[in-house]
């Protein structure tokens, strides 16, 4: 999986190398960028600490092995 496979905080551009970003994941086991410090999403947690673009990309990269979700894994979906 590739960095442009991951969704992406909306509006997250060029211009945001000195942001800083968190992980968030929701119950389907999905990962996006999220600001440290805004209020996420219902049905989205936080699951890291703040880090550079790259760094949360790389985490996501770490920890999202697959672009299935818990429940097509949980029915056996081979895609």
């Amino acid at each position: 999986m590739t960095t442009a496979d991951v969704n992406d905080a909306p509006g997250a551009g060029a211009g945001d190398t000195d942001e800083t970003f968190v992980v968030v994941v929701n119950d389907e086991g999905r990962h996006s960028l999220w600001w440290p410090g805004r209020t996420v999403p219902a049905g989205w947690r936080v699951a890291s600490d703040p880090g550079s673009r790259q760094e949360v990309l790389t985490l996501i990269e770490e920890r999202w092995t697959g672009l299935r979700t818990r429940p097509r894994l949980a029915q056996g979906d081979p895609r």
